[in-house]
């Protein structure tokens, strides 16, 4: 054994993690707490007068598989400016988990640097010369690696089930939601973030860019999400300075205009890992992504939502110094060449004068003729038409009411609530005992492949059971055109009645597609064409009907 008489300034370092398995599942501590791991250190020394404490360093909740570790590293600076020339720890797992790193550490940089390292319950001591370090070092550390390896790839798996069952296992909640109190993978709505939400929507809606919502949002003095998270006790990190606050910006509203989770629809793994040792985190396509829908309440309407989605995709700049869209912007089409017109102004005089010009002829004068139409005209000639589209509806309306009122239209529409109501139980009697697959699998009555067969099997099933229903209500309204899936466009259509100017949420809400000719003619194709077209066969169809009955 080698001479001890040397005094030795000794630093102690002390590491637990929950990635790392080293916390129970409920957050109960075993035996690797600081508070044991520094007992069992401190009873160590009082047999070694040869070593004195310089420092304690501490990386509590840090995972041992990489050593970017915040104290690990104040430990290294330490050590190169030679205040310490021993390390102790109480095993090997404690100082890392990476078998590669952990014996470049213990094997070379120390030895080099001169450092006495001690781990107590390996037996492991650097000063002796005859522990035969050079097979045990290597197959601990690799035992270490092995183990750490075991727990990522079973947290993995944990998580992905969690996933696809539907389960919310971010660290926090969505700005306009909490995380349910009994049980932390469910949101509850926030009724004061989610009143903000649905104004960030209706003024989307009405025509507002993201940059002029987040203004208004901060002229109004409403807190934005991180502001308010602290504000109600939430803690985290964030990269602004501590005498900065935190502003709404266009990201911050476009972020919660594009996130599924307004509509009920949990969605997860976006990012992953390439394995537990690299952290880097790398975008997962979309169509990867875990989509579960209706896990939660809904904040947003799903028509609202996708009406949204619609208005993000097309050509809506907003004009300097507008803080709002032009009623027609992004949806003014040439109906000759199908490019898109664009809003130009012309000054004459003191006067100005403001056109929709075909884009294909700027880009390219073979392709389409030169023609434009002013926006006055425009505006005015899309006005009578939907003026008559409402009135249309409205009279189609009427008279579906007077159809379902008649005698013999109600056996149908009982038969087809009857099979539909039929189904949907089949539906959530499926849709219960796949949730109970995942307490057999966690109390380990099915195997991991069972699991995931049968969960695939009512998957199937519900989808199937879905298809079904959503076929049946289609004819279903058939008959009943204005039934409960479309009663609500309707009844909105019919607010807009008497309107006496165009505004961007009539527009957004009724208009697809505004096509102009070169003669100056419009066409508009609405959002519920299809709807309004079948509203026209079903009247047309049970009017030839009641005719024949009398």
């Amino acid at each position: 054994m080698a001479n001890i008489s040397k005094s030795y300034q000794a630093a102690v370092y002390l590491r637990l993690s929950r990635e790392d398995g080293d916390v129970a599942e409920g957050g109960k501590q075993v035996s690797n707490s600081i508070a044991n791991q520094k007992e069992l250190v401190m009873d160590y020394l009082k047999s070694h007068p040869e070593i004195t404490v310089v420092s304690t360093y501490t990386d509590d909740g840090f995972s041992g598989v990489n050593f970017e570790r915040p104290e690990f590293q104040r430990m290294l600076s330490d050590i190169r400016e030679d205040k310490i020339n021993c390390v102790i720890v109480k095993d090997l797992s404690r100082f890392g988990r990476n078998y590669i790193e952990s014996g470049r550490y213990i094997e070379k940089i120390f030895p080099m640097l001169g450092i006495r390292f001690i781990a107590i319950t390996d037996g492991y001591d650097s000063i002796n010369e005859d522990m035969g370090s050079d097979m045990i070092i290597p197959f601990k550390n690799l035992i270490n690696d092995a183990y750490c390896r075991d727990i990522s790839i079973k947290i993995r798996s944990h998580m992905d089930i969690k996933r696809r069952n539907g389960e919310y296992i971010g660290a926090f909640a969505a700005y306009g939601y909490l995380k349910d109190e009994e049980n932390k993978n469910h949101l509850v709505v926030d009724e004061y973030a989610a009143d903000v939400v649905r104004d960030i929507f209706a003024m989307k809606l009405c025509g507002m860019s993201q940059q002029s919502i987040a203004d208004k949002l901060n002229a109004d003095g409403i807190l934005s999400p991180l502001q308010y998270k602290k504000s109600i006790g939430v803690s985290l990190e964030s990269s602004f300075r501590k005498n900065v606050k935190p502003k709404w910006t266009y990201n911050a509203v476009l972020r919660i205009l594009k996130n599924e989770v307004y509509i009920g629809t949990v969605v997860q793994g976006k990012c992953t890992t390439p394995n537990y040792k690299i952290k880097k985190r790398i975008h997962k396509d979309e169509s990867e992504w875990v989509r579960v829908e209706d896990m939660h309440e809904p904040i947003i309407p799903k028509s609202d939502f996708v009406l949204v989605q619609d208005l993000l995709l097309r050509d809506t700049r907003v004009s300097p110094g507008q803080a709002e869209l032009f009623p027609l912007s992004g949806l003014v089409y040439c109906a000759d060449c199908g490019e898109p017109m664009i809003r130009k102004t012309v000054p004459a005089g003191d006067k100005r004068y403001v056109y929709y010009v075909c884009s294909g002829n700027k880009r390219d004068k073979t392709k389409c003729s030169m023609h434009s139409i002013s926006e006055k005209k425009l505006e005015a000639g899309v006005m009578e038409l939907v003026k008559a589209s409402i009135a249309k509806v409205i009279g189609l309306s009427d008279a579906l009411e007077i159809i379902n009122e008649s005698s013999g239209m109600k056996p149908d529409i009982v038969k087809y609530d009857r099979r539909i109501e039929k189904l949907r139980e089949e539906a959530e009697t499926c849709n219960d005992r796949k949730k109970n697959l995942y307490e057999d699998y966690k109390d380990e009555v099915l195997s991991k492949d069972e699991y995931s067969m049968l969960r695939d099997q009512y998957q199937r099933q519900i989808a199937d059971i879905e298809k079904s229903i959503s076929s049946l209500e289609a004819e279903r309204d058939g008959i009943l055109a204005n039934g409960s899936g479309k009663q609500g466009w309707i009844e909105k259509l019919k607010s807009y009645e008497g309107f006496t100017e165009l505004n961007r949420e009539l527009v957004a809400f009724l208009i697809e597609r505004i096509e102009v000719f070169d003669t100056d003619t419009i066409r508009v194709t609405y959002r519920f064409q299809k709807a309004i077209e079948e509203m026209e066969r079903v009247v047309e169809l049970y009017s030839e009907k009641m005719k024949e009955a009398v």
